[in-house]
């Protein structure tokens, strides 16, 4: 049975590829505040296809565990 505890988050890609909020918001020349409202589901990425892949680089992540990262809301 898959719970939310299999969900694939933000954090959790970012976790995986070893980054602080502070590596991965420098990897992309944008604010820890940023990664931290996409992580705590307060803001969604809004991102050109040019900053999606950067994004998967820097996570070291396909498109597919991206998408489903960032479709449902993160746990509680």
């Amino acid at each position: 049975m898959s719970g939310e505890k299999d969900q694939l988050t933000l954090t959790k890609l970012r976790k995986r590829a070893g980054l602080t909020q502070r590596k991965l918001a420098d990897g992309l020349g944008i604010t820890i505040k940023t990664i931290s409202g996409w992580e705590r589901g307060v803001t969604e990425p809004h991102l050109t296809i040019a900053e999606t892949q950067r994004l998967m680089e820097v996570l070291q992540c396909t498109f597919e565990e991206l998408l489903e990262a960032t479709s449902q809301p993160p746990q509680k």
